[in-house]
């Protein structure tokens, strides 16, 4: 059923980004942000290897009707092979990259995640055909499993002086913890071969995908470049961990629930009043897990930073608060790329993407001389604008109209509003000790709530259809 499968990744997701969070806030009481930011500057050299050697093929593999062993250990063995020759390559260029940025100790931290690469991609397969069973609780589990084993290894070396070397051990332990168990589970599944002429009709989908995913990778990552580049590694390292705040609720709901979707629906009409109800429930329980989320991290997020980091990460809170608003209305816009691969129109979600690049990058390069600030500013405004326009495509695909949209996601728009309303009348939003500060958010995390609790009939109705049951797809 859709909402075990949402309930069972969102909720890995959610942990995993507590841990991730937790992880940084910890690590950050140690490095400077100089440090971080080489993790920070060399994520997206790594993302673009996985995303090369993936071809797309995981979503084609999660998509098709039938996928028999044998092209699913083509399509591994492809993936691995990509793996470790853009990996080399990336340790080739290491040290190159270095000196031609003037940015030091980049090299040594690529190196390391070079690898993390490898192992990245070794699960990305096996992890793929545990999703066409819709197998998520497992793949939560082992998940859930390899982020807490990594966690305590990374802060343990975190606290023993390792510095960055601690995230790079995170990373290394969680995904090659991941490789080997999703290997071992969809062993049977899958038999690798080096038949890679077999992979045509999986390539034919893929391609489109994995052009599509370019394309945003450019959107993600062109901004850590170009600060990296232009304003240095601590200007790369506030905004990085800034910018997660953001991604949060893309990690943690949207990007899982996608992949459920397009599980889910692979065989439903878009613009049927099944395929309707569900994203409409979809938007209305993401919308009531994110927007409350992001709105209290306007006023919430500044008194922990300012007491237990150093006054180096001071201006975090500041560019939190203007990115949080629009990862909120991101994380329920960008259903849409899943709704138009399930309608089957890949090439006019390629279209769009050329589009929200061109634009999104056209703001970094035009903002970024203005100086940080101003391009987070301008980000947000783009993101948001960007993000309506995306709810007017998911209103074309599915057949919704605008009224009964905004009803799915009043709930949240309403809670939030209310919260934020008693806060300001209690409280206020500025804190002068942690008492202060629990007050504020106990009040505002009760009024949240209390507001669900009298729209209970529509959160009644969201659940139900969630919770109806899919059939699982078959692999021969």
């Amino acid at each position: 059923m859709l909402g075990k499968s949402m309930l069972s990744m969102s909720g890995l997701s959610l942990y995993r980004n507590a841990v991730q969070f937790g992880m940084n806030i910890a690590i950050a009481a140690f490095i400077t942000p100089g440090d971080y930011g080489l993790v920070v500057f060399t994520t997206p050299f790594v993302v673009l290897i996985a995303m090369l050697t993936d071809l797309g093929m995981t979503s084609a593999i999660t998509r098709a009707p039938v996928v028999t062993r044998d092209e699913a250990g083509a399509a591994f063995v492809a993936m691995v092979m990509g793996g470790v020759g853009c990996a080399a390559l990336l340790a080739v260029l290491a040290y190159p990259l270095q000196r031609v940025i003037g940015m030091a100790g980049l090299a040594p931290v690529m190196l390391g995640m070079a690898v993390v690469v490898i192992f990245s991609v070794t699960a990305s397969t096996p992890r793929a055909l545990l999703e066409r069973q819709l197998r998520y609780g497992r793949i939560a589990a082992i998940e859930a499993a390899a982020i807490a084993i990594a966690a305590v290894i990374g802060l343990f070396a975190a606290w023993h002086g390792a510095g960055v070397w601690s995230l790079v051990l995170y990373n290394l332990i969680n995904h090659g913890l991941r490789a080997a168990s999703f290997g071992w589970l969809a062993r049977h599944e899958l038999a690798p071969n080096t038949r890679l002429r077999q992979l045509g009709e999986l390539l034919s989908f893929g391609g489109w995908v994995l052009a599509t995913n370019l394309l945003n990778f450019v959107a993600r990552n062109s901004d850590n470049i170009l600060i990296g580049a232009w304003l240095g590694a601590a200007a790369v390292g506030v905004y990085g961990l800034s910018y997660q705040f953001m991604l949060a609720p893309l990690m943690a709901i949207t990007w899982p629930t996608s992949a459920i979707l397009l599980a889910t629906l692979r065989n439903e009409d878009p613009h049927g009043e099944k395929a309707r109800r569900m994203v409409e429930s979809v938007l209305s329980a993401t919308a009531m897990l994110t927007v409350p989320a992001m709105f209290f991290l306007t006023f919430g997020l500044s008194f922990p930073v300012g007491a237990l980091l150093s006054d180096r990460w001071s201006h975090v809170p500041e560019i939190v608060a203007w990115l949080a608003p629009a990862g909120a209305l991101q994380s329920i816009a960008s259903y849409n790329g899943v709704l138009l691969m399930v309608a089957g129109k890949a090439r006019a979600q390629f279209a769009l993407t050329i589009v929200n690049t061109i634009v999104i990058v056209a703001t970094f390069v035009i903002a970024l001389p203005f100086g940080l600030l101003a391009l987070v500013k301008a980000y947000a405004v783009v993101i948001t604008v960007l993000s309506i326009a995306f709810l007017w495509m998911i209103v074309a695909l599915t057949g919704l109209s605008w009224p009964r949209l905004l009803r799915a996601l009043a709930p949240a728009v309403l809670g939030t509003v209310v919260a934020l309303t008693a806060v300001a009348l209690t409280t206020g939003f500025t804190f002068s000790n942690w008492l202060h500060w629990t007050a504020a958010t106990a009040i505002y995390g009760f009024v949240v709530l209390a507001s669900y609790a009298i729209q209970r009939p529509h959160i009644r109705n969201v659940i139900a259809v969630l919770m109806q049951r899919p059939e699982p797809a078959a692999n021969t």
